[in-house]
């Protein structure tokens, strides 16, 4: 790997001189958000276009593990509906069992690896199509997962040290209760695992945040791309910022966006539930989760498209501008030393 290709050289293969003289140009005389609205309109419309297409492949692939997902969880609408119309007739209230509800959250959680797994696809697809770097995907692809899994393993680590502490079934309903052995640390072993869980989550995804980027434009494997990014964001105090700087708005905006989008979408859920019940099988049950899932499902979808073409130039940008300053400082130390 050589400098040259890690500042930019790679993000166009076509004209690789170009490109870097551009970048040089963009570093001297631009802002980050300059810079990336250039690089945005050098591409056109290239960038929105390719991440319709790719929206559109998650959605089928989404649709199509929905499908999976309810004729697994049918049993248990089922037998909800069954129990429903059994205490219309008895004139008795009626609220679906534990055991059933869990079974739903089983198969949710089931599914969920599947969704995470065509979302980091999509992003895969769009993060290589933006630097032409296509036969890199495989190792975009492996960052995305293997950051996701790290990412994500202090939560779920978190919140199954509470559930073992705090939380007991009860008559087929979970429900939470200070269990004798600890009741004087009821308070710190509920909230405290979660909290550290999230704050070790977010430090890891913020000095991760460049390794798509990285393993996109160096070629470097996932692991490795992983340590770059470290190294890069934890490059002293001013790379930390820099990185700070950038990745705060852009997640802000971009849950922003899915928040507004999915108050937008939240009209489609009655006419969803209508849909199904006049189309599909008579379960007020199932009708109603497919209800909840149709605007969440709106909005993922169209927030990535509108926010993924502008944050991969940005944190491309924030890349080699990085990489560029650790090379300005190691030959200003080997000057000094000379």
């Amino acid at each position: 790997m050589t400098n040259g290709r890690a500042s930019g050289g790679s993000a166009h293969r076509t004209a690789p001189g170009e490109d870097r003289q551009a970048e040089e140009a963009d570093g001297s005389r631009r802002g980050m958000v300059r810079t990336t609205l250039a690089v945005i309109r050098r591409d056109g419309g290239g960038p929105y276009g390719r991440a319709a297409l790719v929206t559109g492949l998650v959605a089928l692939g989404g649709l199509l593990l929905t499908v999976v997902g309810f004729v697994a969880a049918w049993p248990a609408f089922t037998e909800m509906r069954r129990g429903a119309i059994q205490a219309r007739i008895d004139e008795d209230s009626y609220a679906p069992s534990g055991s059933l509800v869990n079974d739903l959250w089983l198969i949710l959680l089931g599914c969920l690896p599947f969704l995470v797994l065509l979302l980091h696809l999509g992003c895969s697809a769009i993060q290589t199509a933006a630097v032409r770097a296509h036969g890199r995907f495989r190792a975009v692809l492996g960052v995305y997962t293997l950051r996701g899994l790290l990412v994500w393993a202090p939560v779920v680590t978190g919140v199954l040290v509470e559930e073992a502490f705090t939380t007991t079934l009860f008559r087929e309903h979970t429900v939470i209760v200070p269990q004798w052995e600890y009741p004087n640390l009821f308070a710190l072993l509920r909230y405290g695992p979660p909290l550290l869980g999230l704050l070790t989550a977010l430090l890891l995804r913020l000095s991760w945040i460049l390794a798509p980027s990285v393993a996109a434009t160096e070629g470097l494997a996932p692991v490795a791309a992983l340590r770059r990014s470290w190294s890069l964001a934890w490059g002293g105090a001013g790379a930390w910022f820099r990185t700070l700087a950038v990745a705060l708005p852009v997640g802000g905006i971009t849950v922003a966006v899915y928040l507004l989008l999915h108050q937008a979408a939240r009209p489609l859920r009655a006419g969803t539930v209508s849909l199904f019940l006049d189309r599909g099988p008579d379960n007020t049950y199932a009708a109603h989760v497919a209800g909840l899932l149709v605007p969440i499902a709106v909005a993922l979808l169209l927030a990535g498209a509108l926010t993924l073409p502008p944050a991969h130039p940005i944190f491309g940008v924030l890349h080699r501008r990085l990489v560029a300053d650790r090379e300005r400082r190691t030959a200003a130390t080997a000057a000094s030393r000379s």
